[in-house]
């Protein structure tokens, strides 16, 4: 099974796990692999991919550790065998088993320990260089002469010369069917040849010269336009260098730090950062750096794509607008360690510490709309929400669950509750004890070794439903 290279992916692979120009063609599940003329053991069941460029096999049990895939390119003969009485209909391909040298980019320097499968660089997507051919003499496979290693065609008969590799034969059983539309589309796609067809390489302004290619004999008018962008914005960049430079010199005679802070603002938002991350160099004292830290959480924590839900931030301490808990769709809760991760890892520099971060958190409820507030659990927890986890917004949903199972009387655990609710059960247990003690409308029922069940407090007279 040397000729199958190892793909360590979860499934079926996505757009992200696919080179550059590749694409899925067509799947195939209940596909076993041989190894050699047995079956596999280890490559049993599993689902054959096909795309432009590879034939992969995704194992069922073990993606991750039995996946695998072979390049089309050296696929060079195929042929297909229907089934008979209990013999599963087969593919078998001959594939050339070339010699994989890892090799390092000469223009950005990533080391790559294969060939890639469109043979570019996976970072700047120039072309790979040539494997060093072996010193040995070529021997021609049409009329047998011995030529010169460095040559590609033979000198007697110019016949294209291959070095001498070996061929092995794969074999993959069609165990549930499907072997024919998926062998005309493996035959359709072997001829198309897709993977010689190189897309254009991602770049930043300036187009990726390819180390191998010959010396231009013209300039493309593309990479011309490219480079005049290029020093468009960069005439640009040095004519706002140089503006910045006379405010500064101006404003510094003045001692005028407050203005200095809004030209900042507005150069870094000139540069393309529309929501720079705030530093302490950037207010004018302690109280102004945390207020400001906490608009900016806001804006992670709220809006169309907040992790609580919908809502905005609240600036120059305008009224808030209170939103109907009904409209806070999002997570509603999340503890303060996560929103601390997701926090830096949005802001990518300038990491927030906890001891700045909790003296921030402290004035997310004047900046917020709706409300999020910052709450402490019997349990230790920090954690912070929504107006939809207070304990009488949650008090009303949980009955609202368990009288929908009252028929059965048998109430609901904790587990359950925390499906409901989409929660982790350690902290749904948390808020169903401080709902128990503050606001006595659910009971529990301690059951031994198994989980607690959660009941409607039947001695505590109802509240008259609003209308």
């Amino acid at each position: 099974m040397d000729a199958w290279e190892p793909w360590g992916v979860d499934g079926v692979p996505s757009a992200r796990e696919l080179v550059q120009g590749e694409r899925v063609i067509t799947t195939q599940a209940g596909v076993g692999l041989y190894d050699g003329g047995a079956k596999s053991a280890a490559r049993s069941s599993g689902t054959v991919v096909l795309t432009t460029h590879r034939l992969a096999y995704i194992d069922a049990r073990a993606p991750r550790m039995q996946s695998a895939f072979v390049r089309l390119a050296q696929v060079r003969q195929t042929e297909h065998y229907a089934g008979f009485l209990r013999s599963s209909p087969k593919v078998v391909l001959a594939y050339v088993c070339e010699r994989r040298v890892a090799w390092t980019c000469a223009l950005c320097h990533t080391f790559h320990d294969a060939a890639t499968l469109d043979d570019r660089c996976r970072t700047c997507g120039a072309a790979a260089p040539r494997a060093d051919e072996e010193d040995s003499a070529r021997t021609c496979s049409v009329c047998t002469f011995a030529n010169h290693a460095a040559l590609t065609r033979c000198e007697m008969c110019e016949a294209p010369l291959h070095a001498a590799q070996p061929t092995v034969s794969l074999k993959l059983s069609f165990r549930q069917g499907g072997d024919s539309p998926f062998y005309l589309s493996l035959r359709e796609t072997i001829q198309a040849r897709a993977w010689t067809v190189r897309a254009a390489a991602p770049t930043l302004g300036v187009s990726v010269a390819h180390v191998d290619a010959a010396p231009p004999t013209g300039a493309s008018p593309e990479a011309l336009a490219d480079l005049q962008v290029l020093m468009r914005r960069a005439r640009e960049m040095v004519d706002m260098a140089e503006s910045l430079r006379t405010q500064f010199e101006r404003t510094q005679a003045r001692d005028d730090s407050e203005q200095v802070d809004t030209m900042l603002q507005s150069a870094m938002v000139q540069l393309g950062l529309a929501a720079p991350a705030v530093t302490p160099d950037m207010v004018r004292n302690e109280k102004a750096y945390h207020r400001a830290l906490a608009c900016e959480l806001a804006g992670v924590l709220l809006g169309e794509h907040g992790v609580l839900g919908p809502g905005h931030v609240v600036r120059n301490d305008a009224a808030p607008i209170e939103v109907a808990p009904a409209a806070d769709t999002g997570r509603g809760l999340l503890a303060l360690d996560e929103v601390w991760g997701l926090w830096n890892r949005a802001r990518g520099v300038a990491l927030v510490p906890p001891r700045e971060m909790r003296a921030a958190v402290a004035f997310l409820p004047d900046v917020t709309s709706p409300r999020v507030s910052v709450r402490v659990l019997r349990s230790g927890w920090t954690v912070l929400h929504t107006p939809r986890f207070e304990d009488a917004a949650l008090e009303r949903r949980v009955l609202h669950y368990l009288d929908d199972e009252a028929a059965r009387g048998a109430g609901l655990t904790t587990s359950e509750l925390a499906a409901h609710e989409r929660l982790a059960p350690a902290l749904v247990k948390s808020l169903l004890e401080s709902v128990e003690l503050t606001r006595g409308a659910i009971v529990r029922d301690e059951c031994g070794t198994r989980e607690t069940r959660w009941f409607r407090n039947a001695i505590r007279p109802r509240a008259a439903s609003p209308s």
